[in-house]
């Protein structure tokens, strides 16, 4: 496999694609997300997307893990509440690859107010490391309120 790098990361409501390219709608791309002001947390959020365009060379394949990480108000991760693994694939492609992909995130489990960060992770193993890991290729970040 080649490599793999992104360019865009943007957490949305809703990824529509069409066309040949595929040509990508987001829709209801907001980094505040509010709740009602009765909310009782934890709260499941029905559905989220991630759309990340990805750039790679000599095709594409593999898989990607997401993640959705609780941080406390330094930005440290304070909590894991959703982690999936998507498949990435692209092939017979020769030279550079540009792809598009939604990921839909689906009953996310959220523990409470805050800042949670979405980030696109891939293993990889370099040659001086003994074992492989997950190596974050882009992050995206959202804000969970309680209406006023």
């Amino acid at each position: 496999m080649g490599r793999l790098r992104v360019q865009h990361c943007v957490v949305n409501m809703t990824t529509r694609q069409y066309g040949p390219n595929p040509t990508s709608d987001l829709l209801g791309i907001d980094y505040f997300h509010t709740v009602p002001a009765d909310t009782e947390f934890p709260r499941t959020l029905a559905k989220l997307e991630l759309f990340v365009r990805f750039f790679g060379t000599d095709g594409v394949s593999g898989r990607v893990r997401v993640t959705v990480s609780y941080l406390w108000p330094d930005g440290t991760d304070r909590e894991l509440v959703y982690r999936r693994l998507f498949d990435v694939a692209v092939h017979d492609v020769t030279g550079p690859v540009v792809l598009d992909r939604g990921f839909k995130l689906i009953n996310v489990l959220v523990p409470g107010e805050g800042t949670y960060a979405m980030r696109v992770t891939r293993r990889v193993r370099r040659p001086w490391e003994a074992n492989s890991g997950w190596r974050v290729l882009a992050a995206d970040y959202i804000q969970i309120a309680r209406a006023a």
